[in-house]
């Protein structure tokens, strides 16, 4: 099958990790990098063999080679990004979190059907094997009975706010803060593998700059609670946990998912959980995915694969407009 042309926009870490992602699954060519500063365009042009660069953002939408964009900008640009990327008839993969409330979710998504284009939210673990696996392990469990998911890894860039800054990761004028940026993993995972909750109980803490710097939020369900933890001020060497009647599963993290065991609930004995390896770029796994419901996105296989995506994300981002009103 023929490559999809890829055009990125952005040129951060993430921006480089998914370049080299799409270039291993083979399903894409490097067709042009857009930046505001043409250095750093030309600068991930040479590094990556991309065919053009960009610094002029309507002839880089207008390139005729690019097929999909990659739009891995700050926060508050995505969805007017990517709504600029589906109005020129393009494909879109926004990173995480694609939008910053649910009323652009909707317009971005309706956009994207009327147009004939697939936009898709890169939340790269819920496209992972080992997320993958232990999902299904889940599904199988007896009595769900609650789980503590937590995601909490210190920022670099918090050293920025201590010091007078505000960096984007911490601003509000870029809709940054801990529940957009690590606490939107432990939300997919809460409502992949137990549905979206009856009710959402929020908690933050504000830093100077005004954005949640961590955060706690009880998802209420029928029998049970999920409890999320999540920030970019601390980090927390705590596991995750799903608790059924007879058995807890402890995950060693949420992204990036290597080892897990089963812990009887009664005798305290351990069963570890064969788990691979995680892959050398681990964003492959969501490359591909892309890829194949791009490629062809009228089969039926397809069809359903981006129905369940987009629904997750829509029931996702309806928690985390919770999550933020109640913070």
């Amino acid at each position: 099958m023929e490559k999809l042309g890829l055009g990125t926009i952005g040129t951060s870490g993430i921006t480089e990790q998914f370049i080299e992602a799409a270039q291993l699954s083979d399903a894409y060519a490097y067709q042009g990098v857009y930046s505001r500063h043409m250095d750093k365009a030309s600068d991930f042009q040479k590094k990556y063999n991309a065919a053009t660069a960009y610094d002029d953002f309507e002839a880089f939408l207008n390139d005729p080679a690019i097929d999909v964009v990659y739009v891995a900008s700050p926060n508050s640009l995505h969805f007017s990004q990517a709504k600029a990327v589906i109005e020129h008839n393009k494909h879109a993969i926004v990173e995480k979190p694609m939008v910053a409330s649910l009323e652009e979710w909707t317009e971005l998504t309706e956009l994207a059907k009327a147009k004939g284009v697939v936009v898709v939210e890169a939340a790269r673990h819920i496209f992972e094997p080992n997320f993958i696996k232990i999902t299904g392990m889940i599904k199988e469990f007896e009595g769900i009975s609650g789980a503590t998911l937590t995601y909490s890894k210190y920022s670099s860039r918090y050293d920025n706010v201590l010091a007078g800054e505000e960096p984007p990761i911490f601003s509000p004028k870029f809709a940054g803060g801990a529940a957009n940026d690590l606490g939107i993993y432990t939300v997919y995972a809460a409502l992949r593998w137990f549905g979206k909750p009856e009710s959402v109980h929020a908690f933050s803490h504000a830093i100077r700059t005004g954005v949640d710097g961590a955060g706690t939020a009880i998802l209420r369900y029928e029998d049970f609670d999920v409890t999320l933890h999540y920030g970019k001020i601390v980090t927390s060497t705590v596991p995750s946990e799903v608790y059924s009647l007879d058995q807890t599963l402890v995950l060693d993290a949420i992204t990036g998912l290597e080892e897990a065991e089963l812990v009887d609930a009664k005798t305290r004995e351990r069963q570890t959980v064969e788990l691979d390896k995680s892959a050398d770029n681990p964003l492959v796994w969501e490359a591909k995915a892309f890829a194949e419901v791009m490629q062809a996105p009228d089969q039926k296989e397809n069809k359903e694969a981006l129905n369940e995506w987009l629904t997750l994300s829509y029931n996702v981002h309806h928690v985390l407009d919770q999550i933020r009103s109640q913070a």
